[in-house]
């Protein structure tokens, strides 16, 4: 019987660095594919995963070996998820896009193959048969019919896509490929707005069809950088992620554990301790507009030089801003909400909340202005500090006193 399934079947193909694979990323396939099914159109057939060489030279990057080797137990027991080693294989680092051509022309290659096994002529004693009654063309009725080569679409989180508007970080021509060709399946983070950003974009917004957006309902912030840095600290990892129920299989991380740092009283990832003055500041004004400040308060604000003194003791912080004008005062411990009074500066209340992603330290400040929150990072001894407000973001910056 012919097969009535006439589904799109799609490849996804996950390139990153894996450092370690953990549950979410196994979460992201899992999503995808339920996303492409349920619109009826695509059948999933296969998930790729390719972790980068060691020539990308990623700081805390451990030996591709030992990626792959925790990505193939961790992909194991899925009986349509693949680990691939050509690109970690390879002594130069690969562009993405590079990646995408290799599977693709291997894609290509592979069912050029199993066409021409099914194309095969009949035997001699069929055509001479054939040709006993009348030389009449043979009869392809009950042949199966041939399917379309499956479409090989990237999976990532927003972020990537986001990266794409990064100057100089990617060739317009590769992400033209990359959206026209092929086409990308984004599952979204917490706090992302990818569909904005596409609207933003004139490239994203002309091969937006070729972008599936997916959104996870149930929110898990487990992420390569949380693990690397409790194992850092010597903290439990159990229950976290898949290597807490395998313990004796984090024996491939060990290499990039350095043992001094292994203690419970290690530091943050960053020290902000300190007192700070401001140096630069760009775009205060439209942050300003867009809380509501009066034109008189906002030209006062602009010519001012505050200072910031931070304490920092573990997770527990407080941040004092002083001027000739107003001063600010804040007190939180990271992942806990608290109720900020934004006293001093537009008067409003928020229930905000301050989290770690890699070394910045990401506020969220909920209340009524939309979009609103901020993020402090340490780039050499300078302090940055990004202000955001229903699309308005302005950076200052800070120098250590």
């Amino acid at each position: 019987m012919e097969d009535s399934d006439n589904r799109t079947e799609v490849i996804l193909l996950a390139c990153g660095s894996f450092n370690p694979i953990t549950n979410m990323h196994l979460r992201l396939f899992e999503l995808a594919r339920d996303h492409l099914q349920e619109t009826g159109k695509y059948k999933v057939v296969k998930g790729i995963i390719s972790p980068v060489g060691d020539a990308y030279l990623k700081k805390g990057l451990i030996s591709a070996n030992h990626r792959l080797t925790m990505a193939r137990l961790a992909t194991e027991n899925s009986d349509w998820l693949e680990v691939d080693d050509w690109e970690s294989s390879q002594k130069e680092w690969q562009e993405t896009i590079k990646v995408l051509r290799y599977h693709h022309q291997k894609l290509k290659h592979s069912y050029s193959a199993s066409s021409m096994e099914g194309a095969r002529l009949p035997n001699r004693t069929s055509r001479k048969r054939k040709q006993a009654v009348g030389s009449q063309l043979p009869v392809k009725m009950n042949q199966p019919k041939r399917k379309c080569l499956p479409q090989l679409k990237i999976l990532c989180g927003t972020d990537l896509l986001e990266s794409f508007a990064v100057p100089n970080l990617w060739k317009p021509e590769d992400i033209q490929e990359i959206l026209s060709k092929h086409g990308m399946v984004c599952v979204s983070r917490l706090g992302s707005h990818a569909q904005k950003f596409i609207y933003e974009s004139d490239t994203l917004w002309k091969h937006k069809e070729n972008i599936e957006l997916v959104e996870e309902w149930i929110t898990n912030d487990i992420s390569a950088t949380k693990i690397r840095r409790a194992l850092r600290r010597g903290q439990s990892i159990r229950f976290k992620n898949l290597w807490g129920r395998r313990e004796k299989d984090c024996k491939f991380w060990q290499p990039c554990i350095p043992e001094q740092r292994c203690s419970l009283s290690s530091a943050m990832p960053v020290d902000f301790s300190g007192t700070w003055n401001l140096v630069r500041s760009e775009n205060f004004e439209g942050y300003m507009l867009a809380l509501g400040i009066d034109f008189a308060t906002r030209k006062i604000a602009s010519m001012l030089k505050p200072q910031k003194v931070i304490k920092q003791e573990k997770d527990f912080f407080s941040i004092r801003t002083t001027s000739t004008f107003r001063n600010y005062f804040v007190e939180f411990k990271i992942g806990e909400e608290f109720d900020e009074d934004s006293k001093g500066l537009d008067n409003r209340k928020c229930r905000s909340v301050v989290i770690w992603d890699n070394d910045k330290l990401v506020c969220t400040q909920n209340g009524e202005k939309k979009n609103r929150g901020w993020s402090h990072w340490i780039e050499g001894d300078e302090l940055y500090l990004e202000l955001r407000c229903e699309g308005q973001t302005s950076t200052q910056v800070f120098k250590r006193a």
